[in-house]
């Protein structure tokens, strides 16, 4: 993550925007508020300042369908700004590979 959030900040002002997600409440028996309480903290923490969406629909295998998730995260997926997928990075990668991925969101 570190690698990411110096990529990410460093092309504020590009038309870069960052959406990390958490599939916590995925996890059997977890609790809402906790989980939303935990990952609130964890962000916090670390001063990312960007936007976390918390995955809590019921169907896991629609969403990694959609986006050909190979299970395993983290994975990164980049898209233009015309929302199609450019770029992704399946598990966990340096910060000059974020770069790249920032590089293929703005097309160059």
């Amino acid at each position: 993550m570190p690698g990411l959030v110096k990529a990410c900040r460093n092309a504020r002002g590009k038309d870069v925007d960052v959406l990390l997600v958490s599939y916590d409440l995925q996890v059997p028996k977890a609790d809402r508020a906790s989980v939303v309480s935990r990952v609130r903290k964890f962000v916090e923490r670390r001063e990312w300042g960007f936007p976390v969406a918390i995955f809590d629909a019921a169907d896991l295998d629609a969403i990694n369908e959609r986006f050909d998730l190979p299970g395993p995260i983290p994975v990164t997926l980049v898209f233009d700004e015309n929302g199609r997928e450019v770029d992704r990075e399946e598990g966990e990668t340096e910060e000059e590979r974020f770069v790249e991925l920032v590089q293929s969101a703005l097309g160059t």
